[in-house]
């Protein structure tokens, strides 16, 4: 076995897979794809079925709502020529109106006056109409004959709006800016002073330059200056053989289109919205909101006059629209058709031209609505495919547990003894021991068990040698290395000798250097006693401000050379007990600001700050002002042997002592956390109980 798990290029599986390999080959596969084969002809055949019913629900529905888009583009154009007709009559009207003598009544002129900055208006509610002579044109006693001529037109201008509850209200502006409109309102409150009516769309789109045949036309969507929000107008010129003298309109507001024309009922969830000549949106009920992501303009809040005209902003143009744009594109080429859009969800879109004003109508209707029966189909069929697959799982599921149950009896005799050799490896291999041996009934594995058993004990008594050595050797180590820095610290402060400075160099580096040799003593002292489990730990109230400044002390000489100064910030007042074990915590800190010292800048500074969290734990920050760690890095500082990038450099270390000293925090119940920001330091923070 041995020999053909080595062999090049040969892969080796446990004996149990290998038997469950051979029954699976030889004879579940073939009779699973037979199984698979009929299941996928029956899935085929229902997407077959799906597919042809979607085909002919889709083209049905593509007519019908073609259909309704020609249907209610047709009742719209007759509503809408109705109000053409009116238009047209009110022109004439109008027209001979401003032909016939001046003769109001004694009473119609008392309803009238001249206001702030000439503007002559009327002043009272009669029932009829109401008349705004701005002033853009002073208003002479012949201006006013003007307003005499066509008050006779207040009769059918009241009749025109009756006749039509689509029509919210009708006027006549005339070119040197009078206004008269029904039904009546302050004009004074709505109109600004000085407004010069030719200025505006429902005005010029009537003249000679928009509308050279002098026929009715429409407008496009705008705000209304008389205060009615927003709407569309039947306007119509009347012209006198020297000019044009007035153009007459009819108003229909957004909101009336919406609630008494665009009420439709389509298939699909379906609405309908009309279109301008030029792509603006000029109604759209509240079904077709949500899908466009636009709100309908009804209404406008008239916090001051309308000085120009207005209109509707950009997004409600289809041709400024990605998701419309196709369609935008396809009305242009064609007076109807149909088409697939991609809305909030897909949609099926129709148009048809309206007669009269040329606006579009577009009926839009709900693809997966329209598709709800052959969904429905296939979701049947999806459902009875997921019944037949979860039976056939079932059934092969009992089918493979019952084959397996044999290959596992047929492999047993001989797997068995080999997984439990293998278990025995991995033992030894986490580092455990193996207690005794196992029992086999097969010679060649009762020899190797024995082997293993001897194998484990040897490694386990090199394992606690090499502890012991590691121990003892660094006890001896730190005696004399306390000796060397007591003795080098009793040279440096002897009084009545004088030591030259190179001397005192050399009883600094001596200092320094068995200051850090003796840190990485403690250290492998620590990561012994930590594998033998022999470090114990006892917890009591401990000051932790003398334990900072003592490995202050200790570690000065390194600092001074590196001209590294200490800082130690305790809020006035602040809590600096803790409920920890003082010469684990003192190893802790002393490892930490040995760390902040050589990773430092020359001149460089370590701050070593107390503070209490909100849940009442007290924490050490000790801060320096190094070259600080990439995020990407600072987890692998506290890796063995991981330096980082410093492996080269004259910082001295083993890159062992993070990883002790967070051990040691566990060991003490506490936590360490790292904050380090490029080029400005690191900040290690110990967090350990109070008392």
């Amino acid at each position: 076995m041995t020999e053909s798990g080595g062999a090049i290029g040969h892969k080796v599986i446990p004996l149990k897979k290998w038997l469950w390999n051979s029954y699976i080959s030889a004879a579940l596969i073939p009779l699973l794809l037979i199984e698979l084969t009929f299941l996928g002809i029956y899935w085929g055949t229902g997407e077959f079925v799906y597919d042809k019913g979607a085909q002919a629900v889709t083209e049905m529905s593509r007519d019908a709502l073609s259909d309704a888009a020609g249907r209610e583009a047709q009742t719209i154009s007759r509503r809408l020529a109705t109000v053409e007709a009116l238009t047209k009559v009110y022109a004439d009207a109008t027209g001979q109106s401003l032909e016939r003598a001046p003769d109001a009544s004694d009473a119609e002129k008392a309803r009238y006056a001249y206001g702030p900055d000439g503007v002559f208006y009327t002043t009272e509610n009669n029932g009829g109409s109401a008349v705004y002579f701005s002033g853009i044109v002073p208003v002479t006693l012949e201006k006013q004959d003007k307003v005499w001529r066509t008050a006779h037109l207040d009769p059918l201008m009241k009749s025109i709006v009756e006749a039509d509850p689509l029509i919210a209200q009708i006027y006549l502006n005339t070119y040197d800016s009078l206004n008269r409109i029904y039904p009546y309102l302050d004009v004074l409150e709505i109109f600004p002073p000085k407004m010069d009516i030719p200025s505006y769309n429902f005005y010029y789109e009537a003249d000679e330059v928009h509308n050279p045949e002098g026929k009715v036309v429409w407008t496009d969507a705008y705000i209304d200056p008389a205060g009615a929000g927003w709407m569309v107008s039947s306007i119509a010129p009347v012209k006198s053989a020297e000019r044009l003298e007035a153009v007459v309109g009819i108003d229909i507001t957004i909101s009336n289109i919406v609630e008494q024309v665009l009420d439709v009922s389509l298939a699909g969830e379906g609405y309908a919205m009309l279109v301008g000549r030029d792509g603006t949106i000029l109604a759209l009920p509240p079904q077709g909101e949500k899908d466009l992501g636009l709100t309908e303009l009804l209404d406008h809040r008239y916090d001051e006059a309308i000085l120009d005209d207005t209109f509707k902003p950009s997004e409600f143009n289809i041709f400024r629209r990605s998701d419309l744009g196709g369609l935008a594109l396809a009305m242009q080429d064609a007076e109807s058709g149909v088409m697939d859009l991609q809305l909030e969800h897909p949609v099926m879109a129709s148009w048809s031209t309206v007669a009269g004003p040329g606006w579009k109508l577009i009926a839009i209707a709900n693809s997966d609505v329209l598709l709800q029966p052959s969904n429905t189909l296939r979701t049947t069929l999806g459902t009875v495919s997921k019944i037949m697959l979860a039976a056939l799982v079932i059934f092969y599921s009992i089918y493979f547990a019952v084959l397996w149950g044999r290959a596992s009896k047929m492999s047993a005799s001989v797997a068995q003894p080999l997984a439990e050799l293998e278990s025995d490896m991995a033992e030894i291999s986490a580092g455990g021991t193996l207690a005794a041996q196992r029992v086999h009934s097969v010679e060649e594995l009762q020899n190797v068990n024995r082997h293993l058993v001897k194998m484990s004990a040897k490694l386990s008594a090199a394992s606690r040698a090499k502890s012991a050595f590691l121990s003892a050797m660094s006890h001896e180590l730190r005696t004399p290395l306390n000796a060397i820095l007591g003795y080098t610290q009793l040279l440096q402060m002897a009084e009545g000798q004088k030591i030259d400075a190179t001397k005192m160099a050399d009883l600094e580096q001596i200092s320094r250097s068995s200051t850090e040799l003796l840190l990485l003593v403690e250290g492998v002292m620590d990561l012994s006693r930590i594998e033998q489990g022999t470090l114990d730990t006892s917890f009591e109230a401990v000051d932790v401000v003398p334990l900072i400044r003592h490995a202050f002390v200790a570690l000065k000489p390194l600092a001074d050379a590196k001209g590294v100064t200490f800082d130690l910030d305790v809020p006035h007042g602040g809590e600096t007990l803790a409920l920890t074990d003082a010469g684990a915590l003192k190893r802790i800190l002393s490892q930490l600001i040995s760390n902040a010292i050589k990773y430092n800048r020359d001149g460089g500074k370590v701050t070593a700050r107390l503070r209490v969290s909100e849940d009442d734990t007290l924490w050490i920050d000790i801060q320096d002002t190094g070259v600080g760690i990439p995020e990407e890095r600072q987890q692998d500082v506290f890796t063995p042997f991981e330096r980082i990038g410093h492996e080269n450099s004259s910082v001295s270390g083993a890159g062992v002592g993070l990883s002790i000293t967070r051990r040691l925090i566990e060991m003490i119940r506490g936590h360490l956390t790292l904050t380090s920001e490029v080029g400005k330091g690191s900040i290690f923070s110990v967090q350990v109980p109070r008392p």
